[in-house]
């Protein structure tokens, strides 16, 4: 019961966040120094933690959110206990990738770019 609760609570806030987005972003300039967007991390946040977690985890995302903060990338967290065995595989094609990057004998940069969108 208590789980049902939390799931419900997380998708009226999504709700919420959804009527945001469709009625009151719309009127405002597109100024999100983050990827994903505030909303759109919220609403990962809620979907894949639930309510309470996932409200913190958008919370502290919007208090990051001013001129005192880079922004960038910044996705959800991954779930810690879930990504061990997929880990191993996601390593080794990394690996492939870091080595055909090294083409000209220098790794290529992982660096953030400084424009913004």
């Amino acid at each position: 019961m208590k789980r049902s609760i939390g799931s419900s609570v997380a998708r009226a806030l999504i709700y919420v966040i959804e009527l945001y987005r469709h009625m009151v972003s719309p009127l405002r300039p597109p100024c999100c120094r983050f990827m994903p967007t505030c909303s759109q991390y919220a609403v990962d946040a809620l979907t894949e933690y639930g309510a309470f977690k996932g409200g913190w985890l958008a919370g502290v995302r919007l208090l990051k959110c001013g001129p005192w903060h880079r922004g960038g990338w910044d996705p959800i967290p991954e779930r810690r206990g879930d990504a061990h065995d997929e880990c191993a595989d996601a390593d080794e094609h990394r690996m492939d990738l870091d080595a055909a990057d090294d083409v000209w004998g220098i790794p290529a940069s992982r660096a953030e770019s400084e424009t913004r969108v």
